[in-house]
């Protein structure tokens, strides 16, 4: 999920996905972010999510490969 920049840090990630995670029952639930997205992994952790290994992806807000950090939600 990608949202505008001026909507960063108010909390809707944090909001929306407790809503997802109550609505999506099956687990474990797999997860990625750019391991320089504070603001992402802080939401993951929130809702009970580890890091559980580093990968590569493409980024399309950015253009480019970036590197990721894996997640896990477990059941």
């Amino acid at each position: 999920m990608e949202t505008d920049r001026a909507r960063w840090g108010r909390g809707l990630a944090t909001a929306a996905l407790p809503a997802l995670l109550d609505a999506v029952p099956e687990r474990p639930l797999h997860a990625r972010a750019a391991a320089d997205s504070t603001g992402s992994r802080r939401v993951l952790e929130k809702c009970g999510s580890t890091v559980t290994g580093k990968d590569q992806g493409y980024a399309h807000a950015r253009g480019a490969e970036t590197d990721e950090l894996l997640f896990t939600l477990p059941g």
